[in-house]
């Protein structure tokens, strides 16, 4: 299911966190699904114990590794974007690899 819920997550940057967050409680819920976890046992110690990060910090993963591969693609296209740089003040794709959009 991971896959399926992370296409084109690079450019999620304009996604607002509640649905990204809505996304995360979903792979939450799947995951207490299938280990049938009780209740009382926290969404953080079952990813721990799985070794499964949590789907922010997935998506953030995925983010990173293709706009670090930006430069080294064959795509004329995508070599003549002019550099970005994120800041917290738009709403850009690469505002995704901050750490202010996804705390730790």
């Amino acid at each position: 299911m991971r896959p399926i819920l992370a296409y084109a997550s690079p450019v999620w940057g304009y996604a607002a966190k509640t649905n990204i967050n809505k996304l995360d409680t979903l792979q939450n819920s799947l995951i207490r699904m299938i280990v049938k976890a009780t209740r009382y046992m926290r969404n953080d110690d079952i990813r721990n114990a799985l070794k499964i990060n949590s789907f922010k910090t997935h998506i953030q993963n995925i983010a990173i590794n293709f706009f670090t591969d930006l430069d080294t693609t064959n795509n004329v296209n995508m070599q003549n974007l002019n550099p970005y740089t994120p800041n917290d003040n738009t709403k850009r794709p690469r505002r995704i690899l901050l750490d202010s959009y996804n705390p730790p």
